[in-house]
């Protein structure tokens, strides 16, 4: 069967640091744009990402989370984050949610959901602007986190596919 090629394919790295705390309703902080395929650049401003008009496009976006300071319960953690589309004032796409724990897991077999936010979102008739955002947070507080001694703790990126529009 033949695959769908997209037009682009974009790559944003996560500012890494060693101080960006989790506060929820807070965008995450975003930064080095990286094209791997086509001329695909979207534009960047307050930790936004305009995508513009006249296609569609696919987001898969990976936030990393770190416990600086003991969490309060090792045995359950978690931080939830999504796609907000900043044109519209919404959360969109799927809710991903990071999970730690320490000895017991079956209790959050119950309640887990994928690492990874994702969103499909049609720009064919405007320019949306996106970002994302902090939904919630118990035990974690730093992302894209890369002190200490967890130096690849700290690379979260958001995968941007800009696919053809509808003909």
């Amino acid at each position: 069967y033949p695959v769908a090629q997209p037009k682009a394919l974009t790559v944003i790295e996560h500012t890494t640091s060693t101080n960006q705390t989790i506060t929820v309703g807070n965008r995450v902080d975003i930064g080095t744009i990286r094209n791997w395929y086509g001329s695909f650049s979207p534009s960047i401003s307050t930790n936004k990402i305009t995508l513009p008009i006249g296609y569609y496009y696919y987001l898969e976006t990976s936030v990393q989370t770190y416990a600086v300071n003991n969490p309060s319960n090792w045995y359950y953690t978690d931080f939830s984050f999504q796609h907000y589309n900043e044109t519209s004032s919404a959360n969109v796409g799927t809710l991903a949610t990071n999970f730690g724990a320490y000895g017991y897991s079956q209790d959050l077999e119950l309640f887990s959901r994928d690492a990874c936010a994702k969103l499909l979102l049609d720009c064919t008739s405007g320019a949306i602007d996106i970002s994302i955002k902090v939904v919630s947070n118990d035990g974690y507080d730093r992302m894209n986190y890369t002190g200490g001694n967890q130096p690849y703790s700290g690379y979260g990126r958001t995968v941007i596919w800009q696919l053809e529009s509808a003909p």
